[in-house]
């Protein structure tokens, strides 16, 4: 295409910036259907987020068919060797090859066909999908079939071949998956009845035939559609599948790759959060807690799943440990200030209990229940020793009596402090108590 074209399609980046809803709607579709043309893809990228927020009715071309089977597995960025995931760019490299490197004759037929189906022909643009997704699976699996030549067509991705047969493979059995979005629940997928998980044994003992590659690739692209992957994957593991034991077994161990990289990056993000955020802090290492004690009584007899594990217990107690140390200081000035305090160390107070609370359900996890449950206690005590010494003076055993008001912020202070450190029925105590010394 002449530099000056280019230059003309470039240019269209900021009249669509200000196109209206309707207009930007109606050049979308155009641009999609010609996204192989030079330039048009960095237009796309560059209104994407309007894009992705308007979401105009967008007639899917070849491309967008062939993403279909794979959309779940596609991550940003690079995604971590050998669980499974698909690092975005990868897909587009792919099609480009098959683009490039394939019968044209093929493509053409198809753009052809797909471009008399409707925007909204569901059936029309399955029927399309169904005669491409053997035609790319055939041109990738010769690929993948020469490492040198697949080497040369993923360049700086020739690490990733493994990724290459995965998607050789899910192009194979992509009604299958297909299948499989239309008849289980939207994503993130609560656990499956006994119904559901019927339909995913049947389905995958249909189109994967006993074939390991099949049956890993399918059972994936359920796994990373539920809300609990690992609990899925348990479910999974007392069935044959139709396969025999070693191959079962290697099905398996890749499967749990998913898990482990999941728990991998709960373990990065805890790592990177602001210790001035008690509750992220908390809510962190409970999710990277969770996700190595689910493992750990799935997984529990490989040795490589136990060092990993081990090194997120660490991350987690290390975590842990340092929001104690941290709210302990906090909270105990806080709490000798009382009621009086400014309501940004109020605030800040009660967001370092609340993530002591949240911390106190797997702290046993990480041999750190005593520790947390020790902290609760003693701001419970000092609480309770301030109280004590407000209704000593209101008694008229000891102090300069407060007014009224005073006495009853201070009160409730204590009751707040009390019900979240503690539980709702000593702070009622306290209430109860209170009030009938104030009157």
């Amino acid at each position: 295409m002449p530099v000056d074209t280019v230059a003309i399609i470039d240019g269209l980046k900021l009249p669509l910036e200000r196109a209206s809803e309707a207009k930007f709607g109606e050049v979308a579709l155009l641009l999609e259907e010609i996204r192989d043309l030079p330039g048009i893809q960095q237009v796309l990228d560059h209104v994407r987020p309007r894009l992705v927020k308007a979401r105009p009715r967008r007639k899917p071309n070849l491309q967008r068919l062939f993403y279909l089977p794979l959309e779940d597995l596609m991550v940003d960025g690079q995604a971590s060797p050998g669980n499974g995931l698909l690092p975005r760019h990868l897909p587009a490299a792919l099609w480009r090859h098959v683009v490039q490197s394939a019968n044209n004759e093929t493509r053409r037929q198809l753009e052809t066909t797909l471009r008399r189906v409707k925007a909204d022909d569901r059936a029309g643009q399955r029927a399309v999908a169904r005669r491409l997704w053997p035609w790319v699976a055939g041109v990738l699996t010769e690929l993948a079939a020469g490492p040198a030549k697949a080497a040369r067509a993923l360049g700086p991705d020739a690490a990733l071949h493994a990724e290459l047969i995965e998607i050789a493979t899910l192009c194979q059995v992509a009604d299958a998956i297909e299948i499989l979005k239309e008849e289980l629940p939207a994503r993130p997928i609560s656990p499956l009845g006994d119904e559901q998980m019927g339909l995913v044994r049947r389905v995958i003992a249909r189109h994967a035939a006993g074939d390991p590659e099949r049956t890993y690739v399918l059972v994936l692209a359920v796994m990373v559609r539920m809300a609990k992957p690992i609990d899925f994957l348990k479910s999974f593991m007392g069935l044959t599948l139709g396969l025999p034991a070693s191959d079962r077994a290697q099905v398996f161990d890749r499967l749990a790759r998913l898990i482990v990289s999941d728990v991998g990056c709960a373990a990065r993000r805890l790592e990177t959060v602001h210790r001035g955020d008690p509750i992220a802090v908390a809510d962190g290492a409970r999710a990277l807690v969770a996700g190595f004690t689910a493992i750990e009584k799935t997984l529990r007899n490989d040795p490589g799943m136990r060092r990993q594990i081990g090194d997120a217990r660490k991350i987690a107690k290390a975590a842990v440990t340092q929001l104690l140390d941290d709210v302990q200081g906090k909270v105990a000035a806080a709490v000798e200030i009382g009621a009086e305090a400014p309501y940004e160390i109020l605030v800040e107070t009660e967001n370092g209990i609340l993530a002591l609370r949240k911390c106190q359900s797997f702290a046993a996890q990480i041999g750190l229940d005593r520790a947390v449950a020790s902290l609760l206690g003693r701001i419970v005590a000092e609480v309770r020793r301030k109280v004590d010494t407000l209704f000593e003076t209101i008694a008229g055993r000891a102090g300069r009596m407060r007014d009224r008001g005073t006495a009853m912020l201070e009160l409730y202070w204590a009751v707040r402090m009390t019900e979240l450190a503690s539980n709702p029925d000593d702070a009622d105590k306290l209430r109860r108590e209170g009030l009938g010394l104030i009157g």
